[in-house]
């Protein structure tokens, strides 16, 4: 093998380990501090709501609302646990002591997802968690509205709005 092949193989080499290395970072940071955004969606439709909620505009229908007061934990180990809402716009859920609502599963991240009050409704958000969230048993990739009786899991943890 010529002593250019072998550079360039040992060059590549470089390469691809310190792609691994950035990534695996990157993963860890993640894992660490979540992210803090809600979506621009849910922004963007924020003002829409408000209007709404104010009688113009865009008609609602009462008879079928949703207004939870609390958490309550279904599985996990936690189990029959409740946890009340109160005044609180955002909640943030994880691993972390630093959380609105602690997990204590080894499959959660730190900074696993949140609810955020979006108007009149709760949005739930994934923080790009490791294992991911799901709802009624599909993965959250985006904000997704609560809707009565839905059941949310992180791991082997179950909880849902009440």
């Amino acid at each position: 093998m010529s002593e250019l092949a072998l550079f360039l193989v040992r060059i590549g080499f470089v390469a691809v380990l310190w792609i691994f290395v950035l990534s695996l970072l990157s993963v860890i940071r993640a894992d660490l501090y979540g992210r803090r955004v809600i979506s621009k969606l849910a922004k963007q439709s924020a003002p829409q709501l408000a209007k709404a909620a104010s009688g113009s505009d865009l008609p609602i229908d009462d008879s079928d609302s949703f207004e939870p007061t609390m958490i309550q934990m279904l599985t996990g180990r936690s189990a029959g646990s409740k946890i009340d809402l109160g005044n609180k716009r955002e909640i943030m859920i994880g691993r972390a002591a630093s959380s609105d609502l602690v997990i204590s599963d080894e499959f959660a991240s730190n900074m696993h997802a949140k609810l955020v009050l979006v108007g009149e409704e709760w949005v739930l958000q994934d923080l790009n968690s490791t294992n991911g969230t799901f709802l009624d048993g599909k993965k959250v990739t985006t904000p997704v509205t609560m809707t009565a009786g839905a059941t949310i899991r992180i791991g082997t943890t179950t909880f849902d709005l009440r």
